[in-house]
């Protein structure tokens, strides 16, 4: 029965999602690898460190004029995926071992632009649906996906609460769906994987 829940779940994320499996990288800190655009205009690139102490660089480049913008590095691990239509780079860091960010670039200017602030609004609305005598043993998204319009995507947080006084924890998924231009979370949906 567990299991049928979990493919029910699976397949209702993955029917809200672009219909084409999209190509994803792993990333970690020592990543050297690189993902093309869906319309080749651009490459997301992790260029690994020359020393075991150092973070993976992480690059857009415009695969025309080979210029490059510095994204940031990678810390531990992470994903990264373009939208079908190529206007968005989405990026999963995960960066500590309990908790996990979302950064959205927009590529429909000239040069890429990350979305500001989107994973603090994300994370306000899953901290929103958290009883208040509760609170989170971490925050990790293990799915997310553009929906068919890629200024939309739907994550699903895993939110274990523990009581803030005594007791066990308890499982806690919310599947959020947001508006990445605006920010806005259209939907906040408790369910399970």
């Amino acid at each position: 029965m567990f299991v049928f829940l979990i493919c029910v779940a699976d397949s209702g994320f993955a029917a809200q999602c672009e219909s084409t499996p999209l190509k994803r990288v792993n990333l970690t800190q020592f990543s050297a690898t690189s993902l093309l655009s869906p319309d080749h205009r651009w490459e997301f690139l992790s260029i690994g460190p020359n020393s075991p102490d150092k973070e993976a660089l992480l690059y857009i480049q415009n695969a025309e004029s080979s210029k490059k913008w510095l994204l940031g590095s990678m810390e531990r691990n992470g994903t990264a995926f373009w939208s079908k239509d190529s206007k968005r780079l989405f990026l999963r860091d995960e960066y500590a071992a309990d908790d996990t960010k979302i950064r959205i670039f927009d590529m429909t200017g000239k040069m890429p632009q990350e979305i500001k602030d989107l994973n603090d609004k994300i994370e306000k609305a899953l901290l929103a649906h958290v009883p208040k005598n509760k609170t989170t043993q971490w925050v990790y998204y293990p799915e997310v996906c553009f929906a068919d319009d890629s200024s939309t995507i739907i994550v699903l947080a895993d939110a274990p609460l523990d009581p803030k006084e005594g007791g066990s924890g308890m499982p806690f998924d919310l599947k959020l769906t947001v508006n990445v231009v605006t920010g806005q979370v259209l939907a906040a949906v408790p369910t399970t994987r």
